[in-house]
């Protein structure tokens, strides 16, 4: 029996516990019920449930309906509540149209197989749709190597070689180790020690300080995410995927 079986017992549990539990209160105004009352309540309240078992299949469909929409709603709350964090150009580099209509986060971390497998379909959307802002946003989750290329890629910037350093870093083979990543800058034509220097500069620092902060707070635990203006996709997405959405998106604006 898997978590989601069992998550549906415990819930049809509750429903019917709360049933008779409420089949109690509603009537605790008009008298008070000795056990013999309730018992005989309970009954009634047990036996309709057996004859009508698809209220509870019923109850169970409306609850994971309102429990959906109700993380739906915290989530474009928490969205809402955090666009500073997610798309200042202080703390994330944007490609793309930078006045775009659809905005697109990325969270990745550079040893992240599905981010690399994600890099050419965020590459294809960008080239195929102009009126889209493309947010990348380092989220190294997966070990000190990728906290040290998060923070290369940043400070990558003051050279104005952020994409060119972005796209080898998630083109590389195998897993990124700081010896990899003085290569590849160095293969991009950054200039090592300034970028090494710039790693410890306060803006780079605060850079991935915030970075963070926006990922946990939204509860992102995996790469690569997605958000789309104000919808969040955990995993990677095609390329026609992503552009099915996009234009979803813009019909429903």
């Amino acid at each position: 029996m898997n978590l989601h079986s069992l998550k549906k017992i415990g819930a049809a549990a509750i429903i019917t516990s709360l049933a008779f539990t409420s089949s109690l209160s509603l009537s605790a105004n008009a008298k008070t019920f000795d056990d013999a009352d309730k018992t005989a309540i309970q009954k009634i309240v047990k036996d309709y449930l057996l004859k009508n078992p698809e209220v509870i299949r019923e109850a169970l469909i409306e609850l994971e309906r309102r429990t959906a929409e109700a993380e739906k709603n915290k989530q474009k709350k928490l969205l809402a509540e955090n666009q500073e964090l997610l798309t200042n150009e202080k703390y994330a580099h944007i490609a793309g149209n930078k006045n775009g209509d659809i905005t697109v986060v990325e969270f990745f971390d550079y040893n992240c197989p599905y981010c690399r497998q994600a890099l050419t379909d965020i590459m294809k959307l960008m080239e195929a749709d102009k009126n889209v802002r493309v947010v990348l946003k380092e989220y190294p989750i997966l070990g000190k190597a990728s906290t040290t290329a998060a923070m290369a890629a940043l400070a990558s910037r003051k050279q104005g070689k952020y994409m060119e350093f972005h796209t080898a870093l998630l083109s590389a083979k195998g897993r990124i180790n700081d010896e990899q990543i003085t290569k590849i800058a160095k293969s991009v034509g950054l200039d090592v020690e300034k970028l090494k220097k710039d790693m410890k500069s306060a803006d780079v620092i605060e850079a991935h300080k915030k970075n963070m902060e926006v990922g946990h707070k939204l509860g992102i635990n995996g790469t690569p995410t997605f958000i789309f203006n104000d919808q969040v996709i955990p995993q990677v997405l095609p390329f026609e995927a992503m552009k099915q959405l996009v234009a979803r998106i813009r019909k429903a604006s």
